[in-house]
This record gives structure tokens, C-alpha cells and sequence, in this order.
């Protein structure tokens, strides 16, 4: 059954970006003033979109659709609106989901159909799938009865073993399988025997590594960490944090922030750290989230936002290397005032709170010196601003005395 496509139009390939942007902040803006519903039309498309959005996903915003204005051959449900977020990537990535949902139906794997696909992939209409996430599954499996449990864990390893099993016959179509990205379905309130399990966003990521992954590594190590970050961040993110080896700790001692402390302080601070990898376009903090950790930059380039996505020519500035992140929420408890995202394919160093504060409580010098040294930073940050402001208010000046004053 293959999703109804549009005949060609024309697009401005520029104006792309700027239009999704466009979109998303009048669904933000009627959002916060408390609408239910907002009548939008995008992509040729007039659609009532449901508030506030079902999830967000590194590249995409869902949303419950109410009515739409496309011709859909096929029969269905309830559906929802996938939107992908203003970058190229977004884009390219939502039409591969043709694909790739094609490719899990005809292996009898339960994936939301598509029944519309926009040819610049810009949106797509989706079953709406009704159920639990295995996140939430996870958090309350001990109030489950013995058996509910052993139902879970049996068919949930064969779910997990069956995906694996299909990334090796089509490495192309490798998706993630995070706890957020698994629905369990539901009757009546009650699991199915057997339970059936729905891969909700059949989006391609072909960078992450399943060699040797196992479901006790799956149940055990992942989802328990893969839930952590959740409750910091209320994003998907695929990461699995790794101690930080004597080859990062060497490449980061140098680093401004460890400015004046000892290679044994350095180890010691590290010691309580952890290494994290971000793809391209994953949000790594997110604005109004309260600050927990902070991190430094080990390889890569990360971009600081207003929001999970930007207008195009909008202020966006790029921090690499040797970089420190998300230090103002970390030290004074207050919400993140931007968006973190990695621009390219990045490796940060996480600094824990809480192994933080043991450092500090057991009062050795290290996690003082390195107090000190993240004030430093933010003073010369905004030294630096002052002076920028200072050349913009002189600009202005000049620019308004009279013609020919000497």
C-alpha cells in the first residue's frame, strides 16, 4: 500500500527553512496562549493540527491531526502529522521513511503507515498508534503481576532480537530502538499474549552501533540510562556514557577550563566524568530545562540556539574544542537560557552533579579550582560582550551626528 505522493510543484529550495520555521513558532505561539487546535496551512496542505505536540524527535515535531485537506486513497484510523524541523537533514531523513516503513511492513514488523508523503519532505500523514512507551513500562514494571512481567521481557527480547535481525539483512534501514521509540499496545487496559510492540519512528540512523548488543544489555545498562537523560533533558537521544579513557583525560588537560590544576586534580575531577557522542542535529541541552551537568567539547563543533530549531540568518553561534556548555545552569540551579545542538557529529565530556558535589563535600581543592576557573571564563564572556555593546552603541552615535560635523 503505497502512501498517496503529490504531483510536482515548485519550490523554492530556499524558502524552505524559513517556512517551517515560520510554522512552528505560530504552533509555539498558539500553544502558550492555550489553544487547543491551531488551523495551519503548509506545504499546499490546510491542516487543524491538535496541541501540544504528541513528541519531538531529533528532526521532527508530531502532532495530532484533526482534519486535513489532502486526498488520501487508502483507508485509516485517526492519523498524525510528522513535521520535520527546518534543516536539510530533517528533510531527507522523513522521505527515507517511505522506505523504511515499506521495508518493516513487508517483514511483518508493526510500524505507523504512511498515507501521505510531501515530495520535498517537508511533512507526512501517519497512523496514529495509541499505547505506552517502553519508558513508562520500564519506570513501572515492579507494579506489574509476575506474569505481566514475563510476558514483557520475553517478547520484548524477541522485538529486539527480531530488529537486530533486520538491520543485518538491510543496514540501511538500522533505526533506533531507544525505550521512547517502542510503543506496547493495549486492550481495554490490558497487554496482548503475545504483547505487540510498535516501532513508532522508523527514521534511519545509520551511525549507531549494534555489534555485540544484546536485550540484557538492552534492559539492564540502556534503558535505565537512556531514562536518566530523559528526565534531565525530555528529549530522544541515543547515548550510552562511556568513563572517560587516559587518552581523553590527556587531550582535555590542557583544556582553558583546567587552567592551574595539577595532571592529579585534572584525573581526579575526570574520574567522576563521562564521555557521551552526539549525531548531527541531536539536542544536547534544551532551553528552560534545568541544568544538571555541564560538559566540555572533546571533538566536534556544537551550535547554541534560541529553541530546538532556528529561523534562518538567525543569531546562532558555534563553539568547538576545548569548549565549555551548560556551566551558568550547572553552578546557580536555574533553567538553560539556549539550546544546545550538535552541528556536526560531536564527543562531549559530561561533568555529573551529584559525583560533583561529593568532590566538593569531602573539600579537596580540585572542584574549587575549577569553580574558579568556569567564573574566570564568564567574566572575560562578559567582558566581551560589554565591549561589543560598547562598538555598537559608538556605531550608532556616529551614524546619528548630522552630515559634515567634523
Amino acid at each position: 500500500m503505497e502512501p498517496e505522493v503529490r504531483g510536482p510543484e515548485k519550490v523554492d529550495p530556499s524558502g524552505l527553512e524559513d517556512a517551517a520555521a515560520r510554522l512552528f513558532e505560530g504552533l509555539l505561539q498558539a500553544s502558550r496562549a492555550g489553544q487547543k487546535e491551531a488551523d495551519v496551512e503548509y506545504g499546499g496542505a490546510r491542516m487543524t493540527v491538535v496541541l501540544p505536540p504528541l513528541g519531538e524527535g531529533d528532526r521532527g515535531v508530531v502532532y495530532r491531526l484533526r482534519s486535513h485537506s489532502l486526498e488520501v486513497r487508502h483507508p485509516h484510523g485517526p492519523l498524525c502529522v510528522k513535521v520535520a524541523k527546518p534543516q536539510a537533514i530533517c528533510r531527507e531523513r522523513l522521505l527515507e521513511e517511505t522506505m523504511t516503513t515499506d521495508f518493516f511492513l513487508s517483514e511483518k514488523v508493526s510500524v505507523p503507515r504512511i498515507h501521505f508523503m510531501d515530495p520535498e519532505g517537508r511533512f507526512c500523514l501517519k497512523d496514529l498508534v495509541e499505547g505506552e512507551t517502553v519508558t513508562s513500562l520500564y519506570l513501572r514494571f515492579q507494579q506489574l503481576s509476575a506474569r505481566t512481567q514475563g510476558l514483557i521481557l520475553s517478547d520484548l527480547e524477541k522485538f529486539v532480537a527480531r530488529l537486530l535481525e533486520l538491520f543485518r539483512k538491510r543496514p540501511d534501514c538500522q533505526v533506533s530502538i531507544s525505550p521512547n521509540n517502542v510503543y506496547v499496545l493495549t486492550e481495554g487496559g490490558r497487554f496482548r499474549d503475545p504483547v505487540q510492540f510498535v516501532l513508532i519512528d522508523p527514521g534511519t540512523t545509520l551511525k549507531k552501533g549494534y555489534d555485540g548488543f544484546t536485550f540484557s544489555k538492552y534492559w539492564n545498562e540502556v534503558l535505565p540510562d537512556r531514562i536518566r537523560k530523559y528526565q534531565r533533558t525530555g528529549y530522544l537521544q541515543w547515548l550510552v556514557p562511556q568513563d572517560v579513557t587516559t587518552s581523553e583525560r590527556d587531550e582535555a588537560k590542557d583544556f582553558e577550563i583546567f587552567r592551574g590544576l595539577s595532571p592529579s586534580e585534572v584525573f581526579l575531577l575526570l574520574k567522576a566524568a563521562r564521555t557521551i557522542e552526539f549525531d548531527a542535529e541531536e539536542v544536547i541541552l534544551r532551553e528552560g530545562a534545568v541544568g544538571e551537568n555541564f560538559y566540555l567539547v572533546l571533538d566536534g563543533f556544537v551550535e547554541i540556539r534560541r529553541g530546538a530549531w532556528s529561523r534562518p540568518g538567525s543569531w546562532n553561534l558555534r563553539i568547538g574544542r576545548g569548549s565549555v556548555l551548560g556551566e551558568m545552569a550547572f553552578l546557580l540551579h536555574v533553567p538553560r537560557s539556549m539550546t544546545a545542538v550538535a552541528a556536526t557529529r560531536c564527543k562531549l565530556i559530561e561533568i555529573d552533579q551529584d559525583q560533583f558535589h561529593e568532590l566538593l563535600e569531602a573539600k579537596l581543592t580540585a572542584p574549587y579550582k575549577l569553580i574558579r576557573n568556569i567564573a574566570v571564563i564568564l567574566a572575560e564572556r562578559l567582558h566581551s560582550l560589554d565591549r561589543s555593546h560598547e562598538v555598537l552603541l559608538e556605531a550608532r552615535d556616529r551614524a546619528a551626528e548630522p552630515a559634515g560635523k567634523p
